[in-house]
């Protein structure tokens, strides 16, 4: 009666088993490893983005005068990293006064640098933003004998804003802040203002961006 024979275990085996777990800890390290090598790129087309929309600030007009004022200002806003953005907005308004023979045409120019300085999360942006205003209102009375006003004002804001991305295009936005605000018309003898203090804005008058590049 022949005795089984017991197979030796050879070197191999264990090579192979080692092998083996070695290149399956590779393909699980390459998978994140795959993921952070495309992080950047997908950040950086994420942070450099624009779009249209507009903001709530104080308008200069609405600010200074108590007669019809330049329209809210749209525009654009556009972030050329994850740090710095400029915006550009423009307003029109025209109005007419009947019976009486008065018609009000405004315009208005808003610029600024959005500087984010903290994001407490994801889709929470905290933004301080310098800004510059003009703005002009012309007042015509075609009463005879024709009389026409004009207004120009400028003016200088400093804002602290949050923006907070309520969809992965779509931002609401809300700030207060500080600002000076020079009112002068080309009457004779001119007439000048200055306004100087804090600017803010209630819930109701929130702004938004809406990214589409």
């Amino acid at each position: 009666m022949t005795q089984p024979t017991a197979v030796p275990l050879t070197e191999e085996d264990p090579l192979k088993r080692l092998m083996l777990a070695t290149a399956l800890m590779f393909v699980v390290a390459a998978v994140p490893a795959s993921a952070a090598s495309l992080a950047p790129a997908d950040t950086a087309r994420k942070v450099m983005m624009g779009g249209i929309g507009f903001r709530a600030p104080v308008n200069p007009l609405s600010f200074a005068l108590i007669e019809p004022q330049a329209a809210p200002t749209i525009g654009i806003r556009q972030w050329f990293n994850k740090r710095v953005g400029f915006d550009l907005a423009v307003g029109y308004y025209q109005a007419e006064i009947k019976p009486l023979p008065e018609k009000f045409t405004g315009y208005t120019v808003d610029t600024g640098i959005p500087i984010s300085i903290k994001r407490p999360s994801q889709r929470v942006n905290l933004i301080l933003r310098p800004g510059f205003q003009w703005g002009q209102l012309e007042d015509v009375d075609e009463t005879p004998p024709p009389l026409t006003i004009e207004w120009d004002l400028l003016g200088t804001t400093l804002d602290l804003e949050v923006e907070w991305m309520v969809a992965d295009n779509l931002s609401l936005s809300a700030s207060h802040g500080v600002g000076y605000f020079r009112l002068r018309d080309n009457g004779s003898p001119k007439t000048s203002r200055t306004y100087a203090g804090t600017l803010g804005s209630n819930f109701t008058e929130l702004g938004f961006h809406v990214y589409f590049w």
